[in-house]
Formats: C-alpha cells, sequence, structure tokens
C-alpha cells in the first residue's frame, strides 16, 4: 500500500526541510535554516499553515534539535542561534490566555536549557554491532 499524504506538497517539503535539520543530513549547510523558515512564511502567506502553528513548529524542532547530543556541536549551536526569530514571531502572535501561556512555557525552556556536549564518533559508534 503507497503512502498518501493528506497535506499539501508544499506543506510536505517544509516537514522534509525539518526533518533534514533535526536529523542533521547537511550540517554544512546553514542555508538550510533559512530556507525552513522561508518556505515556512511561504506557507503562511498562501493559507496552507497558521503563523503561530509555523512559528511553534519551527522553535521546537529547532530547540530540540539543540539538545541532541548526537548531533554535531557546530549544527546544533547553529540552531540554537535561529531559534530567536521563531521566538520573536510567537511574542507578536501571542493573543489568547492559552497562547501566552505556551510562550512562557517555551521561554522558560529556553532559558533553562542544558546543552550537553556533543558525542564523539567513537561514542557515537559504541555498541555498532555491525563492527
Amino acid at each position: 500500500m503507497a503512502f498518501r499524504s493528506r497535506n499539501s506538497p508544499c506543506l510536505d517539503c517544509w516537514f522534509w526541510q525539518g526533518f533534514r535539520i533535526r536529523c542533521a543530513l547537511l550540517p554544512d549547510e546553514p542555508r538550510l535554516l533559512e530556507l525552513y523558515w522561508a518556505q515556512g512564511r511561504e506557507l503562511v502567506e498562501h493559507g496552507l499553515l497558521g503563523p503561530w502553528r509555523m512559528s511553534l513548529t519551527t522553535l521546537n524542532l529547532l530547540l530540540d534539535t539543540a539538545c541532541d547530543a548526537a548531533l554535531p556541536w557546530h549544527w546544533r549551536s547553529l540552531c540554537l542561534d535561529h531559534a530567536y526569530r521563531s521566538l520573536y514571531a510567537l511574542q507578536h502572535l501571542a493573543a489568547s490566555r492559552r497562547q501566552q501561556h505556551s510562550l512562557n512555557r517555551l521561554r522558560n525552556r529556553l532559558a533553562t536549557l542544558h546543552l550537553q556536549p556533543s558525542l564523539t564518533s567513537s561514542e557515537l559508534a559504541e555498541g555498532n554491532p555491525y563492527e
């Protein structure tokens, strides 16, 4: 059975770009972060994605990526550096009490973020039965 998405192809592409960021598939390509943000803004402009959801998804993606010790340190740092844009957008979008509460939780998460050092390549290979 073939997988069929209920989303538009543009939205699928945006989620795919997010997957590439989250897994650091191109850790030496910082423009991927700019492309992801630009695609998200375009989806918002075309009414395919709400601005709150786009900014919230982006911020969570960047914070989750920054906390992943299995990823290269420079990629994690870059993701953390780009988190400001989403947080700034959310601050201006938070209209309801629920959104304000969500924004406060995100601010607290960012303020208390504890980053572990990235794993070394030898640590990544530990426990690998194929070596």
